[in-house]
């Protein structure tokens, strides 16, 4: 169904099927807040997400299982544009944050380390520029830990990332600013593939 509003630790918060931002809505979720997702399910957000996690106080998007297996529930898809993901931890998922259209949004001390499925990409976003990607930290085993096309005027700052694939993936990225990333890959082209950038 539709969500949107504020999601607060008065509450436990259990996916049980798909759930929507709508487009012109926004969905504010406040540190702490654990969201339990039921196997298969996941969240579109069409609007705005914002996680607004803190160093002590995490925003997580969990299973909902007892004893969750990696790629238990979906993923959460952007299609919107000013979503904040900040202090956020992210697991038991099929596949990383992917969408189209999500320009000017902020992923900042994302954790998505070890318990994604075998074929999960960390970042993976389409048509999106002004996008900032600081002091995150991936380890998954896909293609691709952060991909971003067409990312004019973004930065991509003190992330850590491991994997078999390419570490940071842009193409069109004049104006981005690539800096004091740890990327360990063994992908045999690049551990950072852009262009047009400085």
């Amino acid at each position: 169904g539709e969500v949107s509003g504020n999601w607060t630790t008065s509450y436990q918060y259990w996916v049980m099927g798909d759930v929507t931002v709508p487009e012109g809505d926004s969905l504010v979720i406040d540190a702490g807040v654990r969201v339990k997702f039921s196997t298969g399910t996941g969240m579109t957000s069409n609007g705005t997400l914002i996680a607004n996690g803190t160093e002590e106080a995490h925003v997580i998007f969990t299973s909902r299982e007892p004893t969750p297996v990696p790629g238990v529930w979906t993923n959460i898809q952007l299609y919107g544009e000013n979503n904040i993901l900040s202090w956020v931890d992210y697991e038991w998922a099929t596949d990383g944050f992917t969408g189209d259209g999500a320009s000017e949004s902020t992923f900042d001390h994302l954790t998505m380390v070890g318990s994604l499925s075998l074929g999960a990409n960390g970042i993976y976003f389409t048509n999106s520029s002004s996008m900032t990607f600081t002091n995150n930290e991936i380890s998954v085993a896909g293609n691709e830990l952060i991909y971003c096309s067409e990312p004019a005027n973004s930065t991509f700052s003190a992330n850590v990332l491991t994997g078999s694939g390419r570490g940071i993936y842009a193409n069109n990225a004049d104006g981005s600013t690539v800096s004091d990333n740890n990327i360990t890959t063994n992908n045999s082209t690049a551990a950072v593939d852009m262009d047009y950038c400085h």
